[in-house]
């Protein structure tokens, strides 16, 4: 299968582009951003796009997609709330609109958080809602996945500071939590997260909306 990658640069989007190359079903990774990934594969394609308000000029690369994996995303906390709008929203918004029309039978994988609330008191889970809302609206086989914190299984760091200390302090302390059973409900890790949004697309899921538990038993433990 054709999977299409969105944040491969990111903390996610790594863990979804190299879970996809380790998958033997993925024939094509193609990973859009505006620079390459540096990482060389013979099942990888980078496709550098400038402007994610606009995919109408990738229509060919969307389509025959099978999985489209969103690990784009931006701390609210780090940029302006119309900043964090535009890239949450408004990008995912941009390329829904194409993939839709060239592959609407895509199941497309959407990284929110925990704490996404449409009608929420923070802005930003208002706004995570929202597009939730708009990719399980636009695809039939849409979903949203809400991970808690998540570790890095192949060596990638957060681009956030504040994440990268949380990181540090967490990291000691997930095998006590997993052994609590707090693991699922609490942790989930880059692989975990791959396997489970690559298994989306073979496979499907009874719910639409998938809380921490669901990625766990969905991504398995490898």
């Amino acid at each position: 299968m054709k999977v299409l990658v969105f944040g491969g640069s990111g903390l996610i989007g790594d863990g979804f582009v190299r879970e996809a190359l380790r998958a033997g079903d993925v024939t094509e990774v193609v990973s859009v951003g505006r620079a390459p990934l540096g990482l060389d594969h013979p099942r990888l394609r980078h496709v550098v796009h400038a402007d994610f308000l606009d995919f109408g000029a990738l229509r060919a690369e969307f389509t025959g997609v099978a999985a489209c994996l969103w690990g784009l995303g931006v701390s609210a906390g780090r940029v302006s709330a119309r900043d964090y709008e535009r890239v949450t929203h408004d990008f995912t918004a941009a390329a829904v609109r194409v993939l839709a029309e060239v592959s609407p039978g895509a199941a497309f994988a959407y990284v929110s958080g925990g704490g996404t609330d449409r009608d929420g008191r923070s802005r930003w889970a208002r706004v995570e809602g929202r597009t939730e809302d708009l990719v399980i609206g636009a695809f039939a086989r849409g979903y949203a996945l809400r991970p808690g914190f998540v570790l890095s299984a192949h060596g990638r760091r957060s681009a956030t500071p504040a994440y990268r200390w949380a990181a540090r302090a967490v990291t000691p302390l997930a095998p006590v939590l997993r052994l609590a059973g707090l693991g699922p409900l609490l942790l989930t890790d880059t692989a975990q997260l791959g396997r489970a949004a690559l298994n989306l697309a073979r496979r499907g899921y009874p719910e639409r909306v998938l809380e921490n538990r669901d990625i766990v038993a969905l991504g398995g433990a490898g």
